[in-house]
């Protein structure tokens, strides 16, 4: 059954009126008929930031454009030891293409994105992701794809028992992460998240992995 999520508040009318993207989506995309049934859940979006190792050429604006459009709230270029670009000055560049991007696909709002990091700097930084009183990150999900790790894939780290509300996603630039980042990365929350059997490359991978996240837990911020 096609699922659909809608903020509380129009929910809370005895008649629910579908409009915007999400009837565009049911009726061009789904081809969803009269009388068809939908499953509607009362989900906020799940805030996505796209931590991504940064790519050559073409394929880093390819993830921008995509990422955009499959609705990531924020995006973090990160170099890593295996990045083949160290320096650029692409950052306006990418803000016009997520901008483009957004226009393009309906968005109400463009992804920011951040100065390039290295990924030292990044693991120890909270990136302004909201604390509660405790000073934790309530309903945070930290993920690193590995290409070697087999044993949890990511529907099954989507579909297990938490309230997701926000999603910090780590992918590696071509080549992937060393072994070290990899430890490196797990001693500061992340978990280790597999997409199956196949090797993806680095510009496939987060369109991808975004489109899961929208398959099982429904539109992004």
């Amino acid at each position: 059954m096609t699922r659909i999520f809608l903020p509380l508040e129009q929910l809370a009318s005895d008649e629910l009126v579908i409009t915007g993207n999400n009837a565009r989506h049911l009726a061009l995309v789904l081809r969803i008929e009269a009388g068809a049934p939908l499953e509607v859940l009362d989900g906020e979006p799940v805030a996505v930031t796209l931590c991504q190792g940064i790519a050559r050429g073409e394929k880093m604006d390819l993830i921008i454009q995509k990422s955009t459009e499959l609705g990531v709230n924020k995006i973090i270029p990160v170099i890593t030891e295996r990045s083949q670009v160290r320096n650029t000055n692409k950052l306006e560049r990418w803000r016009k293409i997520a901008t483009s991007a957004a226009e393009q696909s309906g968005r109400d709002r463009v992804p920011e994105i951040l100065e390039p990091v290295v990924l030292n700097e990044f693991l120890v930084t909270p990136y302004n992701l909201p604390l509660n009183k405790k000073g934790k990150q309530d309903g945070l999900l930290k993920l690193i794809l590995s290409a070697s790790y087999k044993e949890q894939n990511m529907k099954e780290m989507l579909t297990a028992d938490m309230d997701i509300k926000q999603i910090l996603l780590l992918i590696g630039p071509e080549g992937g992460f060393s072994q070290e980042e990899i430890t490196r990365s797990a001693e500061n929350g992340f978990m280790e998240v597999s997409l199956g059997p196949r090797i993806l490359r680095t510009e496939t991978a987060p369109i991808t992995t975004l489109s899961i996240i929208q398959y099982e837990l429904g539109d992004m911020g």
